[in-house]
């Protein structure tokens, strides 16, 4: 093993206590997470900004963007990718902030990745992009998430498609740990979008639907790992979330 790791966690809300059980749980002596807080990155994106968060949490990293904007979840993932590139470490580990570890019994979630160092990707069996280790050679070779699916959502099935065309989309190993992952903060009002314009953004970059698709770069002929990171309050005027109320940008 070597080079490190990095997890990014994007925080949008605590809806029911989801977020604070979450970290309650990584933060824990006997946490199956089995993580530092050094190698831990919270990503604030929620409406007025979660204060306590390094207070609460000891040791805790956070980022929030300047602006206050909810980044959405692909420039959130991008920040601590970036920091894996910069920093020369080996994974970003992605983890939604639904996960909740229980008490560590024959493993923890670093030793499983310890076990199986040096795979592009390394998941956790049941949770998939809930919890998901990625390489540094993939971004360097197939680039970010695109930021343009925002707020959330089509930002890891894009990023796939580039896997896919470099013929590293599969063979990922899986590997378990003592914990769970409650899915109900995904899935309410206030972080429900509509997908019409994630969608339509796939379409354009891939000339087609998942499965359907026509070109093999983004957009036809640009490079794999092209994007074009517009200004949040732009896509969400485009997107009819800022007439709309939905969701937090």
């Amino acid at each position: 093993m070597s080079g490190g790791l990095l997890a990014v966690i994007p925080i949008l809300a605590d809806i029911d206590g989801t977020t604070t059980h979450c970290l309650n749980s990584i933060w824990a002596p006997d946490s199956a997470a089995g993580l530092d807080p050094s190698e831990i990155l919270l990503v604030d994106n929620t409406r007025h900004g979660w204060r306590d968060l390094s207070e609460k949490w000891e040791g805790a990293r956070v980022y929030r963007d300047p602006a206050g904007h909810n980044l959405g979840v692909a420039r959130s993932w991008n920040i601590g990718a970036r920091e894996v590139l910069e920093r020369g470490l080996d994974y970003l580990v992605i983890m939604s902030s639904v996960m909740r570890f229980g008490p560590q019994l024959h493993c923890t979630l670093r030793s499983q990745l310890d076990s199986f160092w040096g795979h592009d990707v390394i998941e956790v069996d049941g949770h998939s992009w809930h919890c998901i280790a990625i390489h540094r050679r993939l971004f360097e070779m197939v680039g970010l998430f695109c930021s343009g699916y925002w707020p959330a959502y089509y930002e890891s099935i894009d990023w796939c498609r580039r896997l896919h065309l470099i013929g590293r989309e599969h063979g990922w190993p899986h590997v378990w740990v003592n914990a769970m992952s409650q899915g109900a903060a995904l899935h309410t009002d206030l972080v429900t979008i509509p997908n019409e314009h994630l969608l339509a953004l796939y379409r354009e970059r891939w000339g087609g639907d998942k499965g359907g698709e026509t070109f093999v770069l983004p957009y036809g002929n640009k490079p794999m790992d092209y994007d074009v990171e517009e200004p949040i309050p732009v896509l969400a005027e485009r997107y009819g979330l800022a007439e709309r109320g939905k969701g937090w940008w």
